[in-house]
């Protein structure tokens, strides 16, 4: 029998250790028809529906990859009742065993539809734990409508008809026919065809079969009507959907009294379809301008025209036919529209001719100024000798308001002088242009008048713009108190090794712009520092802004969030924020509110074990790993031998404490806080049987560490290769 004697070395220095992080013992896959998705906890699965309520099923498939053995004891699906999620539970799984667990969309809405997927198990001897998978539902929902010529869409239902107007013979209109798929899902549209046998109607650009509509996409085609006849004349189309069928008809009626117009300006005609403007040339108010309009019968019977009339103040008729007035086919009559601008600007009207309707525009030529001032987004016209009024200014800030000089006139005039009647008020003016300035018509030049208080109260100012004056009022107030404010992200209980992320938001949006600092504490439960435990970035005071008018506090690099290092040792982290405005007003209440995060009390994490060294009758250990409460009491080893040999030790315990003691009431572990690393080198003796050397007799080492708060995770060092 082999005789091995094992001699236990003293621990040697201690370093930081590379930090690990647990996985979870599961493989996780998601199918859904022939696509199989991993997925990690927390992770997301997309499920999609061909159509509201035709159901789609899905099926995630649990491998436990542990090495002992797993009891999954319940699944649930909370959010949407549009989800169910079923399983054959309670089932024990060892390692690489499977079970499914189905999962089944159902929706009720083209809406996109959330649940929340958890399973509940437990390893082996260790406290229940869940798994979350985060679960989206997506649907199509089709809506139709169509737009008939010159009109305004409408919605279609099934059934529905569309109505052509009247029209000419061998004129086309086309109505347009829109699939909206409103839902959140992919949608197909299987078919659309047409089932005419009058040659006056026409599908066009009718979509593939089979076509995919993705979310808020819309498909069109259009329906063109080209009438042969004065007779009234149908069709219908048919749109098959994936479960939905949409049938609708469409008519119209054709016309044969067609007339056609041209406007003529300076003896060259131009031709014009009726609804369309007949635009008169540029005229200075006082003045005049004329163009002729004329109209043939260009259809296959005599035409009435009931009437002839025009409104709008600035137009006339001159040489307008009697009416009623009948045309024969190819006769033609002619009128005259005048143009007699009252002021500056646009000015419309109407010219109507039996049942033909044109619009009339003309501009009249003429300066005009206008002014007005912005102020917190809100435009307000004043009249000179007007007022313009701040929103009150906190002392400390400043105010701005925008004044802005336009010509909504037609012709051009000149700016010359832009003043203020005092500037030691607290008043100033920003980004005035060079003066004098040309304004031409339409444009404008905008100015700012900044108002920055010195004092509270009442303060007034007198803006010229060349002869017009306008009175500036304003207030300086006192800076407004700061609104209570809170943490968001992390909070609670918080494992060691860990970064979470913590935000800061105000309850309300304040005016001024504020800059501050986040302050870290770290209270020990074991009355040492860890130096570990600051901001992510380093440090442990971190500036931040909040913009005027926000809630966020923005960190460096933009982010609305700062992560922050948990450590290694057990106790308490504190956050206390500080504020002061951009004008050096500090805001901070006497008794800020702070954030606590608590890394609790806990046994050691044993991280890695590996095997440093290795000769004919000895081994090294290296062990890294923490411990919250920075004390470590024994390190456990089993061994086991190579098939063939034997070992007289087969469990070794080593008493530590003292050591580990040591090592943390020492100044040089103060930078790791309960990291620690360790050697263990172990020697050999005795007989062997058929290995070569006393350590190939020895298979592997189990490793684990514990203290009076519990014991680590084992891990296993192969020695034999």
């Amino acid at each position: 029998m082999l005789r091995t004697s094992l001699l236990f070395a003293a621990l040697a220095a201690l370093t930081v250790p590379v930090q690990a992080q647990q996985t979870l013992p599961f493989d996780l896959r998601f199918q859904q028809g022939q696509t199989i998705t991993a997925v990690a906890d927390n992770g997301s699965v997309t499920m999609t529906s061909d159509a509201i309520g035709v159901a789609a099923g899905g099926t995630l498939t649990v491998q436990y990859r542990g090495t002992s053995s797993v009891s999954i004891n319940s699944v649930e699906i909370l959010g949407s009742q549009d989800f169910t999620a079923a399983a054959d539970l309670p089932v024990l799984l060892r390692q690489n065993g499977t079970t499914p667990v189905t999962v089944r969309f159902t929706p009720s809405t083209g809406t996109r539809t959330n649940a929340r997927l958890t399973i509940g198990y437990q390893e082996g001897t260790t406290a229940a734990r869940t798994i979350t998978i985060n679960v989206v539902g997506t649907a199509p929902d089709f809506a139709f409508s169509f737009t008939p010529p010159a009109g305004n869409a409408t919605p279609l239902a099934n059934n529905g008809n569309i109505v052509f107007p009247q029209t000419a013979i061998d004129q086309t209109v086309t109505a347009s026919v829109a699939i909206l798929n409103r839902g959140s899902g992919t949608g197909v549209i299987k078919s659309i065809a047409g089932n005419d046998v009058n040659p006056a109607f026409v599908l066009v650009g009718l979509p593939l079969p089979n076509t995919l509509v993705e979310p808020n996409q819309t498909v069109r085609f259009a329906i063109q009507y080209t009438p042969k006849t004065l007779d009234r004349v149908t069709g219908r189309a048919t749109i098959e959907l994936f479960n939905q069928q949409l049938s609708f008809t469409y008519e119209g009626t054709g016309t044969r009294d067609l007339y056609s117009y041209e406007v003529v300006r300076d003896g060259a005609p131009s031709p014009i379809s009726p609804d369309q403007a007949i635009t008169l040339p540029d005229t200075p108010v006082s003045e005049k301008s004329r163009v002729t309009v004329r109209f043939r019968n260009t259809g296959n019977v005599d035409g009435r025209i009931a009437a002839i009339n025009i409104a709008g103040a600035a137009f006339s008729l001159l040489e307008a036919p009697f009416t009623p007035l009948v045309l024969a086919p190819g006769a033609s009559a002619s009128l005259t529209v005048e143009f007699a601008p009252r002021e500056s600007g646009q000015a419309v009207g109407r010219l109507r001719i039996g049942n033909d309707s044109f619009d009339l525009s003309g501009r009249g030529l003429a300066p005009v100024l206008s002014y007005s001032f912005s102020a917190a987004g809100v435009t307000t016209t004043v009249q000179n000798n007007g007022s313009v009024i701040f929103a009150p200014v906190a002392v400390g800030a400043i105010g701005r308001l925008a004044f802005e000089v336009s010509n909504t006139g037609t012709a051009s005039t000149t700016v010359n002088s832009v003043s203020l009647a005092s500037v030691t008020a607290g008043f100033d003016l920003e980004n005035l242009p060079s003066l004098p300035l040309q304004l031409e018509a339409g444009a404008s030049v905008r100015f700012n008048v900044k108002f920055e208080p010195a004092v509270v109260g009442a303060a007034t100012t007198t803006l010229r713009v060349d002869t017009a004056t306008f009175t500036i009022n304003a207030t300086g107030t006192q800076p407004p108190p700061l609104p209570g404010y809170r943490f968001d992200g992390a909070s609670g209980n918080q494992q060691p090794v860990q970064q979470p992320a913590v935000g800061l938001l105000l309850s309300q949006a304040y005016p001024l712009a504020l800059t501050g600092k986040l302050t870290l504490t770290f209270n020990s439960d074991v009355f040492a520092n860890d130096p570990a435990v600051q901001f992510a970035i380093g440090g442990r005071t971190i500036d931040f802004v909040i913009p005027a008018n926000t809630t966020r506090a923005i960190f460096a690099n933009g982010a609305q969030q700062v992560r922050l290092q948990t450590g290694t040792v057990a106790g308490n982290i504190t956050l206390t924020p500080s504020f002061v405005t951009d004008g050096g007003i500090n805001l901070t209440p006497t008794r800020p509110d702070f954030l606590t995060l608590t890394v609790p009390p806990s046994g050691p994490v044993l991280q890695n074990a590996a095997l440093a060294t290795k000769t004919a009758n000895a081994v090294t250990l290296l062990l890294t790993g923490y411990a919250p409460t920075r004390s470590i009491t024994q390190i456990d080893l089993r061994f086991t031998p190579v098939a063939g040999e034997t070992v007289s030790t087969t469990q070794l315990t080593l008493n530590v404490e003292a050591s580990f003691n040591a090592w943390y009431q020492s100044t040089a572990s103060q930078a790791f806080g309960s990291q620690f690393s360790v050697t263990i080198p172990l020697n050999l003796a005795g007989d062997v049987n058929e290995a070569a050397t006393l350590t190939d007799t020895v298979q592997s080492i189990a490793v684990t560490i514990g203290n009076r708060n519990g014991t680590s995770q084992s891990i296993t060092v192969p020695v034999k290769q």
